[in-house]
């Protein structure tokens, strides 16, 4: 009666118990349910083996409910009349086997947890690699955009270096002469007496032209000075389009950032004959990264550049518009050049879509411009466009870099 390794109860037909030792009762559900045999059931015990002596099962009887099987245990089921007989106990072998498959199911866990750990290693130097790699995009593009501009530069600051250079030239031939002249007075003086040296000094003037070269130094010192600015803007205009001096995240003024840009921009826009027009709102300083949307307004210049093209030299027209909505501030980029169709509209963000000539453009200007702008700043860069009449990116940046 109280053995637990054994099981031993008698049932009707339909399940219900009439005497069960503790090992039975540990199989069965509650006091006065139908016991919980799952395999063979106790409809198909009833329908078996009427007037047989033999057991009419012998094997494995599982218990449990529908949902899941409790227990597993050898025994066989005799016909007592119109009641069953079941006798069962619990193997040992059977035991121990499903400790092996425990044991083994959970190596096989502990292997798997060892190969996500790998894994997600893996995954992290992987994330590591590519965010390697898009810092290494972010700086070629930026690149790519400045060495188009570079010829351009460097014909801006060649004008105000070759004039200079010019001016230096002269003004050395100058003070040659005005030297050669001082040492003709001076041997005068030394040789003779005053009128001599009144003489010499009147001849040297008139050989000299001494009035003109007074005149003519001053100028080409203020000429010279001119174009020592001149180059010098154009390296200050390089310097805070880089911000190499400035943090990376600071109060910025979007006006001074996109007017820098246009500066850098200049000599793509002049030999394009590309008229700019920029209407400015009163705009509060934005927490952003400067250097960044830097290279934004570049990318989007140099692209309404490209699409004005096909107007022709001197057609090209790009009107940027700021105005402050409230929480936000928006930058429009208008061109009146070819426009897109909607399939190009859709695809534009896309890494490495482009509709240049192979060689002529990676595709990455405007999906590294649109992650900066809502990556890095929260902000939204939408399109608008109209095919043969042109295209408006829009920029909206939040006034505070949560981010």
């Amino acid at each position: 009666m109280d053995s637990t390794a054994l099981a031993v109860g008698v049932f009707s037909p339909d399940g219900a118990p009439r005497f069960a030792n503790r090992g039975m009762r540990r199989l069965l559900g509650h006091a006065g349910e139908p016991a919980r045999l799952v395999s063979p059931s106790f409809p198909q015990l009833a329908a078996a083996g009427h007037g047989r002596e033999a057991p009419i099962h012998r094997g494995i009887l599982h218990f449990g409910d529908l949902r899941s099987i409790a227990h597993s245990l050898r025994g066989e089921v005799w016909r007592l009349g119109d009641e069953l007989l079941i006798l069962g106990e619990f193997d040992v072998v059977e035991l121990e086997r499903v400790v092996v498959e425990v044991s083994a199911l959970n190596s096989r866990i502990s292997s798997l947890q060892r190969r996500l750990v790998s894994e997600q290693k893996a995954l992290e130097r992987s994330l590591a690699r590519l965010r390697a790699t898009q810092s290494m995009l972010v700086h070629s593009e930026k690149m790519n955009a400045l060495g188009k501009l570079a010829a351009g530069v460097a014909h801006e600051i060649n004008n105000p270096l070759a004039f200079v250079r010019s001016n230096v030239h002269t003004l050395g031939e100058s003070l040659g002469r005005l030297c050669a002249a001082y040492a003709a007075l001076e041997e005068a003086a030394l040789r003779g007496g005053p009128g001599d040296v009144t003489d010499v000094a009147e001849a040297l003037r008139d050989d000299a032209d001494l009035a003109f070269l007074r005149e003519d130094a001053g100028d080409l010192v203020k000429g010279t000075l001119g174009g020592l600015a001149r180059v010098q803007k154009i390296v200050a205009d390089l310097r805070t389009f880089a911000r190499l001096d400035q943090a990376e995240v600071e109060q910025s003024d979007l006006r001074e950032s996109l007017e820098t840009t246009l500066a850098i921009a200049g000599p793509a826009l002049k030999s394009g004959g590309v008229q700019v027009l920029v209407e400015w709102a009163d705009l509060p300083k934005v927490r952003c990264k400067p250097a960044e949307l830097s290279q934004v307004f570049l990318n989007l210049l140099i692209n309404a550049v490209q699409a004005v093209e096909c107007r022709g030299r001197g057609n090209g027209r790009i009107a940027i518009r700021a105005r402050d909505d409230g929480r936000r501030v928006a930058l429009d980029f208008e061109d009146n050049g070819a426009g897109m169709t909607d399939d190009v509209r859709g695809r534009i963000f896309d890494p490495f879509f482009t509709t240049k000539p192979v060689g002529q453009g990676t595709g990455l200007g405007l999906t590294i411009s649109h992650k900066i702008v809502v990556d890095q700043h929260g902000g939204t860069l939408s399109v608008r466009s109209t095919p043969g009449a042109g295209s408006t990116f829009t920029i909206t940046l939040p006034k505070g870099l949560e981010r």
